[in-house]
């Protein structure tokens, strides 16, 4: 037996179980799954297993509902509108970076930050570099290596169908 959880609930159980059964959001639908387990007396380990989240996060939901309320607990999105760490690059030298791949500057994206690191004194490992650019909207690409001997005139009349 667990014990009880207090908590000065707003909402009557028959309320909470409505509100989970017409909800089309598979995350809020846990969340007001376990609240209303936990508001008809299950403990938050029981309401966590039946909802298919931890006991740590029922407890969590639950410190929410008794700051703010049900509208606290279902406010949250997770994983989404979490504020990062800022860039490190200025809007300036943002779009300096842009309008320099823009140009074709860079062929890769290690030329791209070894650039940024060299002009600017900002260093990102490649994985936060690639993040950097996929924001901005830049996608450096590089051209498929073309051969010694390659006679491109040929090929094209060869893809034309002669």
């Amino acid at each position: 037996m667990s014990k009880s959880v207090r908590v000065s609930w707003g909402e009557t159980a028959e309320e909470l179980r409505a509100r989970y059964v017409a909800e089309g959001d598979v995350s809020r639908r846990k969340r007001l799954q376990a609240l209303w387990l936990v508001r008809r007396g299950d403990g938050p380990t029981e309401a966590g297993r039946l909802a298919g989240v931890g006991t740590r996060t029922v407890e969590r939901w639950l410190g929410w509902y008794r700051r703010g309320g049900l509208d606290e607990v279902l406010r949250r999105v997770p994983g989404h509108g979490t504020v990062g760490p800022a860039c490190r690059l200025s809007a300036e030298q943002r779009r300096a970076l842009v309008s320099a791949c823009a140009d074709g500057r860079f062929r890769t994206y290690d030329e791209a930050r070894a650039w940024v690191a060299t002009e600017y004194g900002v260093s990102y490992r490649p994985s936060g570099f690639w993040t950097v650019l996929a924001r901005l909207g830049v996608h450096p690409k590089v051209p498929r290596p073309v051969a010694a001997r390659a006679d491109v005139a040929a090929q094209e009349a060869w893809k034309q169908g002669g």
